[in-house]
Parts: C-alpha cells; sequence; structure tokens
C-alpha cells in the first residue's frame, strides 16, 4: 500500500514538474508547403537580426518541429523566418504565441505566396 502512495505521488510531482517547466508560447511548425525548410527562426518585434536557427537540420515537408520557449523570453506576439533550401525566405509577421499551439505552413506555387494556419 506504502508504495503505490509513493508511485502515485511520484506522478503527481513529475507532472506538476513537466508542467511548470512547459511555456504557454511553445508551439509547433508544421511544414506543409511541398518544399524543404532549412531555418527556422524566432524574433520579437522590431528585432530583425534572425541569427538564431532553431532547427539542428532539413524540415522536410510533411514533418513538424517542436519550438521551445525560456522563461527569458518575454511577450506574446513573435515574428518568425523561413528560409527554404533554395535559399529564398518568407516571413510572418504577429504570431500571438499565446494562443497558437500549430502553425501549419503552406506554399501556393501559382501565386509565389507563402502562408499560414493556426490552431
Amino acid at each position: 500500500m506504502a508504495s503505490r502512495l509513493a508511485a502515485a505521488l511520484a506522478v503527481v510531482v513529475a507532472l506538476f514538474a513537466f508542467s511548470a517547466i512547459a511555456d504557454d508560447r511553445d508551439f509547433t511548425v508544421i511544414n506543409s508547403t511541398g518544399y524543404d525548410i532549412k531555418g527556422l527562426y524566432i524574433n520579437p518585434p522590431g528585432d530583425e537580426a534572425w541569427t538564431e536557427n532553431e532547427l539542428k537540420g532539413v524540415l522536410g515537408d510533411g514533418n513538424k518541429f517542436d519550438v521551445k520557449f525560456t522563461q527569458a523570453d518575454k511577450g506574446c506576439t513573435w515574428n518568425m523566418k523561413v528560409t527554404w533550401t533554395d535559399n529564398s525566405w518568407s516571413i510572418f509577421r504577429g504570431l500571438d504565441l499565446c494562443k497558437i499551439s500549430n502553425v501549419t505552413l503552406k506554399y501556393n506555387k501559382a501565386t509565389d505566396t507563402a502562408s499560414y494556419t493556426w490552431d
């Protein structure tokens, strides 16, 4: 009985610790563009340096990538820059990451327009 109680308590503590670490602004990028992505940059508004690539490799079409924030990062509104494997890029401004869980990137070849949907 004591071991069951200890195990249950350990699960509760672990769940609490995990929820304390997760940031409300964490989100998932879903590549539904038909093209590979080699760079993914997240910056606050006004910062155009785009220096820290979140990706460690290429994000292929149909794949997902989880973006994690730290407590040092402040604010809900962020911009995202995507660099394609042909070195062209697209910028998506004003993402309210306090409300967004998933960003699905799309590309319309006929109009040469990158866009996104979110939930």
